[in-house]
């Protein structure tokens, strides 16, 4: 399954990169595990729905993120998209065009975000210490 960096992630969903690294850290989402130190997360294509979904319930209706993330994932496991509340309420969510703005969105993350270097910068080679020390 293919998967990616939380800078194209967050590019992708139209989001903070911050604000995207502060919900994966406070919030278990499926299909993103929490790796050791050092390890960078890597965002499944399935994650990426769920969090557009997401940031859209958020920004557009005004819902807290914990309440978000439930309804976005109830509506992406609903078969027909949608979700009734109190049985005067019903939110839908068009998965197809979801899924194509999501794509969309995507590409142009992939082509304008750099992949990110980790661990430490390379170090200069130092010809002084490759000679004998005898000499």
């Amino acid at each position: 399954m293919r998967s990616y960096s939380v800078a194209v992630s967050a590019l992708a969903i139209g989001a903070p990169h911050k604000w995207l690294d502060n919900l994966l850290s406070h919030f278990p989402l499926p299909d993103v595990g929490s790796e050791r130190r050092g390890v960078a997360r890597r965002i499944p294509h399935s994650a990426l729905l769920h969090l557009t979904l997401t940031r859209a319930l958020h920004i557009e209706l005004g819902v807290g993120v914990r309440d978000a993330l439930a309804l976005a994932g109830e509506l992406l496991s609903s078969s027909e998209g949608a979700v009734s509340r109190g049985g005067h309420l019903r939110v839908t969510c068009d998965r197809r065009a979801l899924e194509h703005s999501v794509a969309a969105r995507l590409r142009d993350a992939l082509e304008s975000a750099p992949t990110p270097r980790r661990g430490r910068p390379p170090g200069r080679s130092r010809r002084s210490d490759a000679r004998d020390p005898a000499s």
